[in-house]
Order: C-alpha cells, then sequence, then structure tokens
C-alpha cells in the first residue's frame, strides 16, 4: 500500500463522528453526561501570570489555552467541569482562581456579542437593500424598460443578497459558534483537588 492510500484510509478511519463520539466518551463525559477537564499543576507558578499585579492580576494564558483546546472537542451544550489538581490553594487564592476565570470569559463573551451583533446587523441591511433593489428592477421593468438602468440595478440587487447569505455562512454563523463556545465555558463548574494525579 503506497503513502497516499495509506493517508486515505487513515482519513477515513479517525475523520468520522463514530471516532470523535467515541473519544470524546472516554476522554470527557461522565455517566450523567458533563464533560470532566483535569488540569494538573505542581506549582502556583503555573497558575498566575508572573507579569501581572494588584487588580490586574491574570491566570496564565496557557491555562486558558488548555482549556479552550480540551472544550473545542466538545457540543456546546456539554455542561463542563473543571478540575484544578495538585495546588494546595487557600479559600482566597480558590476564590481568586473562580473570579479570574469567570471574569476572563465574561469580557470574551462581550467582545464576541459586539461581533455577533455587528454581523448580524451587516446581514439584514444588506438584506434590506437587496429586497429595495429588487422593488426598484420591478419598478423598472413595469414601467420604464430602461435596459441601463434595470442591468446596474439587477448588479446592485445581486450583490446585496450574495454578501447576504456570504455574511451569514460565514462569519455570522462562525461568530455565533464561537460566542456559544465562549459561554459554555464562562458556565463552567470549577473544583480543586489537592492530591497530584499520575
Amino acid at each position: 500500500m503506497n503513502l497516499k492510500k495509506k493517508i486515505d484510509a487513515k482519513i477515513k478511519d479517525f475523520s468520522n463522528e463514530n471516532y470523535l463520539d467515541n473519544y470524546i466518551k472516554n476522554e470527557f463525559l461522565t455517566d450523567e453526561g458533563h464533560a470532566n477537564i483535569f488540569i494538573n499543576l505542581k506549582d502556583k507558578n503555573q497558575l498566575f501570570d508572573s507579569r501581572t499585579i494588584d487588580n490586574q492580576i491574570d491566570l496564565n494564558k496557557s491555562i486558558y489555552e488548555f482549556i479552550e483546546d480540551k472544550s473545542s472537542v466538545l457540543e456546546n451544550d456539554v455542561s463542563i467541569n473543571l478540575h484544578i489538581v495538585g495546588l494546595n490553594l487557600t479559600s482566597k487564592e480558590k476564590e481568586k482562581v473562580k473570579h479570574l476565570i469567570k471574569e476572563h470569559y465574561a469580557t470574551k463573551l462581550y467582545m464576541k456579542q459586539k461581533e455577533y451583533n455587528m454581523y448580524r446587523n451587516t446581514v439584514i441591511r444588506l438584506l434590506s437593500l437587496g429586497l429595495l433593489f429588487l422593488i426598484i428592477y420591478a419598478l423598472l421593468y413595469l414601467y420604464t424598460k430602461l435596459q441601463f438602468c434595470m442591468t446596474v440595478v439587477s448588479f446592485l440587487f445581486s450583490f446585496s443578497l450574495w454578501e447576504a447569505f456570504d455574511a451569514f455562512i460565514y462569519a455570522f454563523t462562525y461568530a455565533k459558534n464561537d460566542r456559544d463556545a465562549i459561554t459554555q465555558n464562562l458556565l463552567m463548574e470549577l473544583t480543586f483537588e489537592d492530591k497530584t494525579k499520575e
């Protein structure tokens, strides 16, 4: 079997929903249908960003990246239980971590919602323009037969609707999916376990 056939065979084996479903079920899901994500840390320096202080203190970016990498394979309607393992944190530190994670994803959600609204309004405006040009085209056809004007208005009508559908299918849909994924991370439950998992 040549390399191309081997590659095609692996793609067929792994790029299907059954493989992904089994992976998610074995790696993440509990009997209740929730998903567990474990972060195993050995030092507080792995948790907090040493460059941040006072009211601007934050977690290491690698923590957020880890959460988002793990949660990216989950459906957005799956509840996540995040377990931070291996650190003996004080009650105050635990509350701070919870606050920082909520704050991080609340801020991301606010920014993504603004983007979502922008794309939604763009789609509405383009559709409205498209319908307006369609009405103008119909009036020109019925009452004037001005071929040049009809050609221009027909182009504007087609362009507006095409751009509206393009924005809806790509930008608007992706923004909605991103927003839902951020909301999923914002709503996740956080627990702390002192014992390091081997």
